[in-house]
């Protein structure tokens, strides 16, 4: 009976202690601005050095073996009121606010490639939203971005998180999880 228990017992710290270091996420949530909200990996600090007008910047670089990960998040914001000073003759929805968004990222880059071919517009946490996959050689690096573009009651936003294009597959169930958790406050 005592060996039973022991062989139970290992198998539980066994298990536990597998679980612990399996590597799972644990996330935050940034309400910072007083705008929005949006939950980021812990692991992801704070910086204000990707973009000059980003209301929210997050990156998380770290070298693994001989390998340098990188993935990195901005939140771009422009109020209703101030795109309404603009006095453009025309209204912005979701779908037209992301096609420029999307034409000022390519702008930036060498080379560039749309991957959604159809974006649309989709509900996400009440808001409309169109979200654009593309991938783009910055400075002769090939990164691929994923963009969530908002349309709140206050204002457009700009989700864009972008990581090393080979390392695509391992960052985009994060990258998808940020925008999708993007939520404007009330």
């Amino acid at each position: 009976m005592e060996m039973k228990t022991l062989k139970i017992a290992s198998l539980a710290f066994l298990v536990v202690g597998l679980t612990a270091c399996s590597g799972e996420l644990k996330w935050k949530t940034d309400k910072n601005t007083g705008f929005y909200e949006i939950d980021v990996p812990e692991r992801m600090t704070m910086t204000d050095q990707l973009h000059a007008e980003a209301s929210t910047q997050y990156e998380y670089v770290e070298q693994v073996g001989d390998v340098v990960k990188e993935n990195y998040l901005i939140v771009l914001m422009e109020t209703k009121e101030s795109i309404s000073q603009l006095d453009l003759g025309f209204e912005f929805d979701a779908l037209t606010y992301s096609e420029l968004s999307i034409q000022a990222l390519e702008g930036g880059l060498a080379t560039s490639e749309i991957l959604t071919k159809q974006p649309k517009v989709e509900s996400v946490n009440g808001m409309d939203c169109v979200e654009v996959d593309m991938e783009g050689n910055a400075g002769g690096i090939d990164v691929f971005y994923k963009i969530g573009v908002f349309e709140g009651e206050k204002a457009f936003y700009q989700v864009v998180t972008w990581t090393l294009l080979d390392q695509k597959e391992e960052f985009m169930p994060i990258m998808e999880k940020m925008i999708a958790s993007f939520k404007e406050t009330k």
